[in-house]
């Protein structure tokens, strides 16, 4: 007797409804495991290696061509990023960068590798920076930076005498601590032109002398404290320049500025430095006219920068400055209300210039 349709419906309920057994159970786990893999992990895993191949050969054939780094120094530098995550091409265009990552890799690993640092620090350029570059670590001080100590209460003149990748060394000049030792903490503070002070608190790793003088080496650190000390970058430059001396009733009495610029007496002058706040305007040769000339007084002046005419700026000096020894003298002025688009100018030429200051420091011609 054939089974009726309900009865072949209840059997197919019973067997829609029976639960999987273990087998099954793992059995589906495991295809669902083995898709995710064929299907997402692989594909990405071929991806991330097919893309680092790429990396790494684009940075090796760069620091080849470019930077005609041998593969062992290559080699270095790839494994450096790879160690402490930091893209590759940054070791080879930033000094900054590159600075950081030695002075971690030296903190980790010791003095191992110096002469190859040393190779490579040649060849990429960074054996000095640039005075308006904000140093990184103390690795970046000049040498015969001169700088100020503090130990206690008491100040000493020192100038660092010797920088490398294990340490730092300052020589005192005149007068010398009594009692400095190895552990000790000494603060050292220095002016950077067109960067900031600096104020460094340092561990003294050795104390000897040297040719007379109390020399201390210094524990390297990348905790620096710097303070700005002017609010624009000033840059050294040798324009020429027309400027007269503007009387303040000259500016009350008369209504458009082209009669202002008639009753005025325009002198050969020099810019010797510029910055997006104001100028510093040097006169060789000057009258008994320039010299009244006062703090607080005022000066329009005009001069060409880079093609583009800057006319009648107006300028209040801040500070006077005379050698007695020279008859020249020179005015620290500020503008006054310049225009945003001439700001705008100033600056991009200060850029464009610390942009070719930078590029031949790497082509080792600064």
């Amino acid at each position: 007797m054939e089974p009726s349709r309900f009865e072949i419906l209840k059997q197919a309920s019973r067997i829609a409804t029976k639960p999987p057994s273990p087998q099954e159970i793992l059995t589906a786990i495991l295809l669902i495991l083995l898709f995710i893999f064929l299907f997402v992990v692989l594909p990405y895993f071929i991806y991330r290696k097919y893309k680092e191949y790429i990396s790494r050969k684009t940075f090796y054939e760069l620091a080849a061509t470019n930077y005609h780094l041998e593969p062992e120094e290559i080699d270095f530098l790839w494994k450096l990023s790879k160690e402490f995550k930091v893209d590759p091409n940054l070791l080879l265009t930033s000094y900054a960068a590159f600075q950081k990552v030695i002075f971690r890799y030296v903190k980790k690993h010791g003095t191992e590798h110096l002469d190859l640092i040393s190779r490579i620090r040649s060849k990429l350029g960074f054996t000095k920076l640039p005075d308006f570059v904000p140093l990184a670590t103390t690795m970046d001080i000049d040498l015969y930076q001169p700088v100020s100590v503090i130990i206690g209460d008491e100040h000493y003149d020192a100038a660092v005498y010797e920088n490398n990748e294990r340490y730092w060394a300052i020589s005192f000049i005149k007068n010398e601590p009594h009692n400095l030792k190895p552990g000790d903490e000494i603060i050292v503070s220095f002016i950077r032109p067109n960067d900031g002070r600096y104020i460094i608190t340092a561990k003294v790793l050795e104390v000897s002398h040297q040719n007379g003088q109390l020399l201390a080496k210094l524990e390297h650190t990348d905790k620096l404290e710097k303070i700005q000390l002017r609010a624009y970058v000033r840059w050294p430059v040798s324009i020429p320049c027309k400027f007269a001396y503007l009387p303040l009733h000259y500016i009350s009495s008369v209504t458009d500025l082209e009669s202002l610029v008639r009753k005025l007496k325009f002198h050969d002058g020099i810019i010797k430095d510029i910055s997006v706040g104001g100028i510093k305007l040097c006169v060789n040769d000057p009258s008994p006219e320039i010299h009244k000339i006062k703090e607080g007084s005022y000066l329009l002046v005009n001069f060409i920068l880079e093609d583009t005419p800057i006319e009648n700026a107006v300028c209040e000096i801040v500070r006077t400055i005379k050698n007695p020894f020279q008859r020249g003298i020179c005015f620290g002025c500020a503008f006054v209300d310049l225009p945003k688009e001439v700001q705008q100018k100033i600056q991009q030429f200060i850029w464009e210039e610390q942009r070719k200051i930078i590029r031949l420091y790497k082509e080792g011609v600064a």
